[in-house]
């Protein structure tokens, strides 16, 4: 059995289409983010995430939003910063990809963990930039009450 943990986070801001720049619009994340392992964490620095985004008329056509995973990689200490990979399905049933990083300069850690930088993608092509915030003041307290400790099970190798 090994150790692992999960929590709560979620992050709101605003987007723009490339395609029409003087218009900004609401973007919601909550994710789930879970490790399955401090061993394979430690080596690895991989945090799987999932939940939903809710982005106006891009994933907003369902109460809620609509699902999203991937993965964030926690880079602190050796590039500072920590980047985010996630994928859902837009309204028009195309799949997209948002990427970002949060960067952490030691004279703000606070300030600067809370603001993500990202870019949505359609395949390959650029189609939307986002901005958004985490308030550390207000959400630091709901993510840390929503941490929890796993326990996992190992992986059982093939003969």
């Amino acid at each position: 059995m090994g150790l692992g943990f999960e929590l709560a986070e979620r992050i709101t801001g605003t987007y723009y289409r490339l395609d029409d720049p003087l218009v900004e619009r609401a973007l919601r994340i909550a994710l789930r983010l879970r490790v399955d392992g401090m061993t394979r964490f430690a080596r690895e620095r991989t945090i799987a995430a999932e939940g939903m985004i809710f982005a106006d008329t891009f994933a907003s056509a369902r109460a809620g939003g609509a699902p999203i995973e991937g993965k964030l990689e926690w880079k602190l200490l050796d590039q500072k910063r920590v980047t985010y990979d996630l994928s859902f399905d837009g309204d028009d049933g195309k799949r997209y990809r948002l990427r970002g990083q949060r960067d952490f300069f030691l004279h703000d850690f606070i300030d600067s963990l809370g603001t993500l930088s990202a870019t949505i993608f359609d395949d390959d092509s650029e189609v939307a930039r986002a901005e958004l915030h985490f308030e550390p003041r207000f959400e630091l307290p709901a993510l840390l009450k929503s941490f929890r400790p796993r326990l996992t099970r190992p992986l059982l190798s093939r003969g």
